[in-house]
């Protein structure tokens, strides 16, 4: 009679949902890496022997030299948390705001009266992204102030929503007469992807073509994007237009409206 081997260990397996939070952390890990400046990883003697192609069998006297590993901690489901947590495992919304303020990566910076942060908390089921700071916000220091951040409240209170219960954020954090350019975009997109993976949001709003573009890596119009959900790293994105554009084109209320019922209706399920 056979007996199985004393050092085989069945692998339990690993939950389909923890499998998937694993591999969308892995993802947003990845692109925020490559957003702010990492090309490439060591490689690791454990990293080398994941990627070889044939794995020679370690030999007794290998097996009894190699010192026991640590057993491994199961993966949970509030592993994403866990995620961002690692990579930056001493940042807060307030260190990261103080680093915006103090900001000089592009030229725009000797335009504005201050850097606007972004305003709310952590863990809110709606994240509202902007394109970049009007002359109001550049006053106020706080997004989407004046007469749009008034429409912006009317549009929130529209699907029972308010500023206390979003996280409010830019694009780009400094005002400047010209539009954002792309040096500008790039050099503020590592503050924007750090203030995600912090307020860990359940749905993503953006306003304006913008930050639409930019976080779905597409040229297409925002006509063309509005209207529906798409993936961002594992979180649902509409985009929409902004209360400034509606400010001067009140004719796209409507589809706006459409667009806020379908946040409306996606929070409701979250």
């Amino acid at each position: 009679m056979t007996t199985p081997d004393e050092n085989y260990t069945t692998i339990p397996p690993i939950p389909a949902q923890a499998a998937l939070e694993f591999l969308q952390d892995v993802r947003q890990l990845v692109a925020f890496h490559q957003a702010i400046g990492i090309e490439g990883y060591p490689c690791t003697p454990e990293l080398a022997r994941f990627l070889a192609v044939q794995q020679q069998p370690a030999t007794p006297a290998q097996t009894q030299s190699k010192s026991p590993s640590k057993p491994e901690t199961p993966r949970t489901p509030s592993a994403r948390h866990q995620t961002a947590s690692a990579v930056m495992p001493e940042t807060t919304l307030l260190d990261l705001y103080a680093e915006i303020q103090g900001c000089q990566r592009c030229q725009r910076h000797q335009s504005r009266s201050k850097a606007i942060p972004g305003e709310g908390t952590t863990g809110v089921k709606l994240l509202i992204i902007g394109d970049a700071p009007s002359a109001e916000d550049d006053f106020s220091g706080l997004p989407m102030s004046g007469e749009p951040g008034m429409l912006l409240d009317k549009m929130l209170a529209a699907i029972g929503l308010s500023r206390a219960m979003v996280h409010l954020s830019l694009t780009t954090r400094c005002h400047a007469p010209e539009q954002p350019d792309k040096e500008s975009v790039d050099a503020c997109l590592p503050f924007l992807l750090k203030e995600i993976l912090l307020v860990a949001p359940k749905i993503i709003c953006t306003m304006g073509p913008l930050t639409a573009q930019k976080l779905l890596h597409t040229n297409k119009p925002l006509s063309q994007l509005r209207g529906r959900f798409h993936d961002f790293q594992g979180i649902p994105l509409i985009p929409t237009f902004s209360p400034e554009f509606l400010l001067k084109n009140p004719e796209m209320k409507k589809a706006t409206w459409l667009d806020l019922q379908l946040i409306q209706k996606k929070c409701a399920g979250k």
